[in-house]
């Protein structure tokens, strides 16, 4: 037989228990609906890039809000040259351009850590910036404040920069 305090001890842990499960559950929950928008726009996007374009193989997904919310791929056709697809989901417009007439992901990198060499990349994104085809370098200093650099996709050239955020 138990003793009383021994109950209520029992019945505190269980609680926490399942407090904790409980949290546990609701988070992933929170997170998965969170990402839901972007899955569905992955989807559309990935569903028009291959009616419409010669990629067959994604190999990455990129996504840019800049005044215009832009969500955008990278991928390859059947002879393996490779593209960008960037897709305007509330025009439903979508635009091809093929990685040898612009910068790539790599070309992009290279030139920003030749022009900003205490800098540290945090993310790299493609998408539509004033019409145009952009890529975007967001980073941290030296001194930990954020920033980030655009790049227009055609030539390469730095068309926007905000720093010490």
């Amino acid at each position: 037989m138990l003793r009383d305090d021994t109950r209520q001890v029992i019945r505190f842990l269980l609680g926490v228990l399942v407090a904790v499960i409980v949290l546990f559950f609701g988070s992933i929950f929170v997170f998965y609906k969170a990402g839901s928008t972007s899955r569905t726009h992955d989807k559309t996007m990935l569903n028009v890039a291959k009616q419409k374009t010669p990629i067959v193989q994604v190999d990455r997904y990129y996504h840019l809000n800049r005044g215009t919310n832009s969500y955008a791929l990278a991928g390859k056709s059947n002879k393996k040259a490779s593209y960008y697809f960037v897709y305007l989901p509330k025009s439903k417009k979508a635009f091809l351009y093929e990685a040898k007439k612009g910068f790539t992901q790599t070309e992009i990198i290279d030139k920003f850590k030749k022009s900003y060499r205490n800098k540290s990349i945090s993310s790299i994104n493609f998408g539509w910036y004033q019409g145009n085809p952009v890529w975007e370098i967001a980073y941290k200093n030296s001194n930990h404040k954020l920033g980030y650099v655009m790049y227009n996709f055609k030539n390469g050239i730095e068309i926007n920069k905000v720093d010490n955020l």
